[in-house]
């Protein structure tokens, strides 16, 4: 499956841009802006991204055909406007109107928000502390778009049996662990390219050891913390990759 793009379109001078390549780094199709009305239409026909974001300057009547089309033809399409105003006959082909400065916790839970999920996700979470497989369990728990189905292994070895017999969509990843720690379980994963986007999930890790881990890729990371940010920023990241890496 060709992996889902990510197109920006604003002028130079636009806000929008460091923000939106700093929260998609970690999304396999990639992200790409483009700053001059001239080339917007023909970056969007070369690219098909599976998500769009425009200011009022790219809202052309070609333009917005093109985003019909691409509604129609795609469902998993997802586009989205910045700035005010939007004029009430096009707000139907935008998924959400993103104004003033972008802030990481607001935009994150409102974009997520909009994304086209499975009916139900699996997602194995990897710990020697079995509490943390037990609090995300229990957070999760519940939930719909998806329903999630949370697997637990204490240790990197017994995590690749458990992937054997069922393929989780996401895998959240602790470090240091005993029998095979994080680094060893995320380069051995690569290996076997089985393709399944982690989050390294962690409450104290040195710098050498995360540049360890992306000598062989480029995971996610979440902090650990207190209960209400933590996990929330982690179930936003979760649906995230669900909607990149399907």
């Amino acid at each position: 499956m060709a992996p889902k793009r990510v197109l920006l379109l604003e002028p130079i001078e636009g806000p929008w841009a460091a923000f939106l390549e700093d929260y998609f780094s970690d999304v396999p199709g990639g992200f790409e802006a483009v700053h001059e009305p001239a080339q917007a239409a023909g970056q969007f026909d070369k690219r098909l991204p599976a998500v769009l974001f425009l200011c009022a300057p790219f809202l052309t009547k070609s333009m917005l055909s093109k985003i019909k089309v691409r509604r129609h033809t795609d469902p998993t399409f997802r586009a989205y406007y910045l700035g005010e105003p939007l004029p009430e006959e096009n707000r139907p082909y935008f998924d959400r109107v993103f104004s003033g400065t972008p802030e990481l916790s607001a935009f994150g839970k409102r974009f997520v928000e909009t994304l086209p999920m499975p009916e139900t996700a699996r997602v194995l979470v990897v710990d020697d502390e079995n509490e943390i497989g037990a609090m995300v369990s229990d957070y999760f728990d519940g939930r719909k778009d998806p329903r999630f189905e949370v697997l637990y292994a204490p240790n990197g070895r017994e995590a690749l049996t458990v992937i054997a017999r069922q393929r989780p969509e996401v895998i959240i990843l602790d470090i240091k662990m005993p029998v095979m720690d994080g680094r060893e379980f995320y380069a051995r994963l690569n290996e076997r390219r089985l393709d399944i986007p982690v989050i390294v999930f962690f409450d104290s890790i040195s710098s050498e050891e995360l540049a360890e881990i992306r000598k062989c890729g480029n995971p996610s990371v979440v902090e650990k913390g207190f209960q209400g940010s933590s996990l929330a920023a982690l179930l936003q990241l979760v649906k995230k990759l669900i909607y990149f890496c399907a």
